[in-house]
């Protein structure tokens, strides 16, 4: 990227017209968020830009190209315009800011596909962008996520809102400028391709499909699709009726009638196949399904087979 410049003679001396490759032109939201750790945001698109930056904590975010990913404390992701895209929190406390704005330049290219690591230097710009706007707008920055509409105080100080959009170029400027290496590519924290809901709750079918011979717990469950337990439970039973952990034991024990009717392997080794710790409990989980325990089924099996 190079900066394209226009010179002009002012008697004996040349001028240079200040290249601007980044211009902010609007404002459309700010805001600083302390996210409870079951927050999640359902989901929007618009416009124009929107950067996210965690400054504590950690946050799962998904974009309908990028997937689902995980941001952590002092990255900052951007989502471009008409891009679709979710934030909550990852299961634990987290502030994070949010800003949305308008900005036509073809330097914002730059961003796309991109978490990026903050240096103090950017951590102080985005302070100050925060600062500056406390006192631009009225009401706090914390008070409702889905505000459509930033009023400006009547008090405000000289200046207030050139303040905000001469940071936030410094800021996107300093960022191009910064070493490659400062970022990584989504694709990189990729852990679910993004779609929808279903989409996850095939994920979660699929990891547990997976594991159907042994176990999988809910911590390792969330740690690979990276929503909140309160987010991810209450959409999987939306979707099929049942908590992930029921959903699990519902698939071992038709993994088990299936093993059972080839007639192969002896209840043990059955209970041992698919991850259950003894016989008495695979036979009491058999019966708690099924109301059989798994010598009952077996001889239902045979009497079928014969018929």
């Amino acid at each position: 990227m190079t900066d394209a410049t226009e010179t002009e003679k002012i008697g004996l001396f040349t001028s240079l017209k200040l290249a601007s490759p980044i211009s902010v032109s609007h404002i459309v939201t700010m805001h600083y968020f302390k996210y409870t750790k079951d927050f999640h945001f359902p989901g929007e698109r618009h416009d124009f830009w929107e950067l996210a930056y965690v400054d504590q904590g950690e946050v799962g975010v998904a974009a309908e190209k990028q997937g689902v990913m995980i941001l952590r404390q002092g990255e900052v992701i951007f989502h471009k315009p008409d891009e679709y895209h979710e934030i909550w929190a990852n299961n634990c406390y987290a502030h994070v800011i949010i800003l949305s704005f308008v900005c036509d330049s073809p330097s914002m290219d730059f961003f796309e596909g991109k978490i990026i690591s903050c240096g103090n230097h950017h951590k102080d710009i985005l302070a100050r962008i925060i600062s500056a706007g406390e006192v631009y707008f009225r009401g706090p920055l914390d008070d409702d996520v889905y505000k459509k509409k930033m009023d400006i105080a009547p008090d405000c100080p000289f200046g207030s809102g050139q303040v905000i959009k001469n940071y936030l170029e410094l800021l996107l400027i300093l960022l191009i400028q910064a070493d490659p290496d400062n970022s990584r590519a989504n694709a990189a924290s990729v852990y679910v391709p993004w779609q929808g809901e279903n989409d996850v709750v095939r994920s979660v079918i699929r990891i547990l499909t997976d594991n159907i011979y042994g176990s999988v717990s809910m911590d390792e469950i969330l740690r690979r699709i990276s929503f909140s337990k309160s987010y991810l439970t209450r959409l999987f039973r939306n979707n099929t009726g049942f908590t992930i952990m029921e959903y699990y034991s519902n698939m071992k024990i038709d993994e088990a009638k299936k093993l059972i009717s080839e007639n192969s392997l002896s209840l043990t080794e059955i209970a041992e196949k698919l991850g259950y710790y003894s016989i008495h409990y695979f036979s009491s989980q058999f019966k708690k399904k099924t109301r059989m325990t798994p010598s009952e089924y077996k001889k239902t099996v045979g009497v079928l087979a014969i018929l």
